[in-house]
């Protein structure tokens, strides 16, 4: 029986992706997100749910989507700076409401043309996936379909839209597990064994790793241990439970999309005032929330947007701790901020947003707010915050490729407490209609702060010594730079 786990929107996406022995290969893993690699006789394992589907339209295991992105190519893919490369497509134009695509010269496994109605009925299993939903529901429908054109038809407009045409291409849309694509690997069947092969036909895809067997998954604890031991070969972890052990093995960290922020209720007395709200972020110490609360596993966030976003290179966007000029915004607003204790709401289930909290609430008590740390679970957090009962949060969301903020600011889906009626709101909607710059938004912001950013999370990538190549995983595809790992 196939049991589909839903990806909440407020909750981080967990994957892991490591090694296990072939006596591994028997054992199933129900409920786990965690993806398996080995490595016999030049053949890399990796592991899939077997609980879940291998169509990336009904899957929803993380570790079944990241090995699908192997199958399945999308009209763009993102780099590690989220910048959409073309791929299936050829080339994109965004105009109002609209984006025109053009599909360049592409065969599926089995040798046919990728067409525009392969796209189309693509497109439309997708807007209805656990997986690619959010990042289409700005995408109204395929407006029209000729040719080697397709014309996608948005409710509003986003000057950054391309990014979200990432989804995979199957041919005919078909419903199905591993149905034809055009991806990196071509799936192939032996009895009940599933293996994937290079795709010959792939244009400049010359992978040492010319074979992939994919195999069940073992629990967690399995999989580590099979990985110091040097069985296996490769873990990916998003950190997202809130915790980091070191492993025997080596580590790089890799940088994802998931928005770590302090949000204001819009209700509380004391921080209606922007000043107040403007002193708060002034006074909190980024750097130590990064390199003591979350233990290194997370970059420094000056903007709601990913520090690593191609549109913010080049731009000088930090903001240093100061602790005196906090101090006089708070004088210049009368505020007695003693008069009343404030509420500060974190999971407790999660130790990088627990350390988080108490530094802020700590810093927060130097300038001179009683603060009420509020530790609670992650189900009663949830309904703490429906309650209205707080005056502030630590929250996450992971973020949509094209950096969508409508679910913070513009009243989406996680904008618990927070005004759609405010200065950034205003702005925001004025930089996706194309009548102001991103920076003119940041600058508006950065006065009116219905939250302030603190980081933007990372996950770790481990290997063993039996594997060597670049480990440039990116965000959207944890295999990115496959075509350079090989086998010592």
């Amino acid at each position: 029986m196939k049991k589909i786990i839903a990806l909440l929107l407020v909750a981080a996406m967990l994957v892991s992706v490591s090694a296990c022995s072939d006596e591994g290969n028997n054992g199933d893993d129900n409920e786990s997100t965690t993806t398996v690699s080995t490595v016999s006789e030049g053949i890399l394992n990796l592991a899939y749910s077997k609980v879940d589907t291998l169509n990336p339209f009904t899957c929803s295991t993380a570790a079944n989507l990241q090995l699908l992105r192997l199958v399945y190519d999308g009209l763009y893919s993102l780099d590690k700076n989220y910048k959409p490369v073309p791929n299936i497509a050829e080339s994109g134009e965004i105009g109002d409401k609209t984006i025109t695509v053009k599909i360049g010269n592409h065969k599926f496994g089995d040798g046919t043309p990728v067409s525009v109605t392969d796209v189309k009925a693509s497109f439309e299993k997708a807007k209805i996936s656990t997986a690619y939903a959010t990042r289409l529901a700005n995408f109204e429908s395929v407006g029209a379909y000729e040719g080697n054109i397709v014309i996608f038809k948005l409710l509003s407009n986003d000057p950054y839209a391309l990014s979200c045409l990432d989804f995979p291409i199957i041919k005919g849309g078909a419903d199905a597990d591993l149905a034809t694509g055009c991806g990196r690997y071509v799936p192939r069947f032996s009895g009940e064994d599933i293996y994937l092969t290079a795709n010959t036909a792939k244009s400049g895809f010359t992978p040492a790793i010319k074979t992939i067997k994919l195999v069940p998954v073992r629990d967690e604890n399995a999989i580590i241990s099979s990985l110091e031991v040097g069985n296996t070969c490769f873990n990916y972890n998003d950190l997202a439970d809130g915790s980091y052990s070191r492993i025997n093995a080596h580590t790089v960290e890799m940088g994802i999309n998931n928005f770590v922020y302090l949000a204001f209720n819009s209700s509380s007395d004391i921080f209606g005032d922007k000043l107040i709200r403007q002193a708060v972020n002034l006074a909190i110490d980024r750097e130590s929330i990064v390199t003591t609360a979350f233990q290194g596993h997370a970059r420094i966030a000056y903007t709601p947007f990913n520090p690593d976003w191609y549109i913010l290179a080049s731009k000088d966007l930090v903001i240093s701790k100061n602790t005196e000029k906090a101090a006089d915004l708070i004088s210049q607003t009368q505020t007695d901020i003693a008069s009343r204790e404030i509420t500060l709401l974190v999971n407790s289930e999660n130790r990088f947003k627990l350390e988080t909290a108490e530094f802020i609430s700590n810093q927060l008590g130097k300038l001179g707010f009683r603060v009420n740390l509020r530790k609670l679970s992650a189900e009663n957090l949830t309904s703490a915050l429906s309650e209205g009962k707080y005056d502030l949060y630590i929250g996450e969301l992971k973020l949509t490729p094209n950096m969508d903020l409508t679910p913070l600011i513009l009243g989406g889906s996680a904008a618990f407490g927070i005004s759609n009626v405010s200065e950034s709101s205003s702005r925001y909607a004025q930089l996706l209609a194309g009548d102001c710059e991103i920076m003119d938004f940041i600058n508006t912001f950065n006065e009116d702060l219905p939250i302030i950013p603190l980081c933007y999370r990372n996950a770790s990538v481990s290997y063993t010594n039996s594997m060597q190549g670049s480990f440039a995983c990116c965000d959207g595809d944890v295999f990115a730079d496959i075509n350079t790992w090989s086998f010592k």
